[in-house]
């Protein structure tokens, strides 16, 4: 098995393609043939429009996954959903769904097409929806903030997180304990969007401290984030993952 893990939506994207680069959140994981949606960004033209350029079919996803509930993770759901010809599983936090919603209403909701190609299911406990990618149940911090993170097997034993709302600490020892191995590459996000400096650098010491120097961030980072992280890490480890890049595990061992 060798996955492949490609950014479709982020703040930033390639140079000199016509990938758009928008605030949210949005990985495609492919391993043995299937395809695994992790997020879906924040705006439905945006999604289908990266989709769309790096050549995915929305009826080629096999499953997808909503880490939290937050629009830049959750907000592209629907016009996927309405784009495809088909049904497909689609893992969500427990409740996500469960209110009324609507044009007034904070609260998420589909429209009709798309909830008859969605087949919920909420995330409740560790799941392996496609070979070698694995969902954690959620993570609920001390402000009940509430997310779930993706743990890719290969060589390197790689968590995904769409934001990272309280650093790399938990993920990567959730991730640890589970498959009884160590983290060794990160990508995605860690929340540090007006944070200040001593946040990152508590964030550097958690990635040093566990020995992870794979490091391929986005998203909630921010630009001031990444350059915190870089002045402690080093140019090196600290890499950017735009829309359109890939980043692969390795085979797995």
């Amino acid at each position: 098995m060798n996955a492949k893990i490609t950014c479709v939506y982020d703040e930033g994207s390639l140079p000199k393609t016509n990938l758009i680069g928008a605030k949210g959140f949005s990985v495609m994981v492919e391993s043995e043939g299937k395809r695994l949606l992790f997020d879906t960004g924040l705006r439905g033209r945006y999604l289908m429009h990266n989709m769309g350029v790096l050549g995915i079919e929305p009826d080629s996803i096999d499953a997808v996954v909503v880490s939290q509930d937050h629009p830049d993770n959750r907000g592209g759901l629907d016009d996927l959903l309405c784009a495809r010809t088909k049904p497909v599983d689609v893992y969500i936090p427990p409740g996500m769904y469960s209110g009324e919603g609507g044009f007034l209403s904070r609260r998420p909701k589909l429209g009709e097409n798309a909830s008859s190609n969605a087949m919920l299911h909420d995330i409740t406990e560790w799941f392996e929806p496609i070979p070698g990618v694995h969902i954690s149940p959620q993570i609920e911090y001390v402000d009940g903030y509430r997310e779930s993170f993706m743990a890719v097997r290969g060589r390197k034993l790689t968590v995904v997180s769409g934001r990272g709302h309280a650093g790399p600490t938990i993920p990567v020892a959730e991730v640890s304990s589970y498959f009884n191995r160590n983290v060794a590459a990160f990508v995605g996000s860690v929340h540090l969007e007006k944070k200040k400096k001593i946040v990152a650098d508590a964030y550097a010491k958690a990635f040093s401290d566990n020995g992870i120097t794979d490091i391929n961030l986005n998203h909630a980072v921010g630009i001031d984030g990444m350059m915190n992280l870089r002045v402690q890490l080093g140019l090196s480890t600290v890499k950017d993952f735009y829309v359109g890049m890939t980043y692969e595990p390795g085979p797995s061992i």
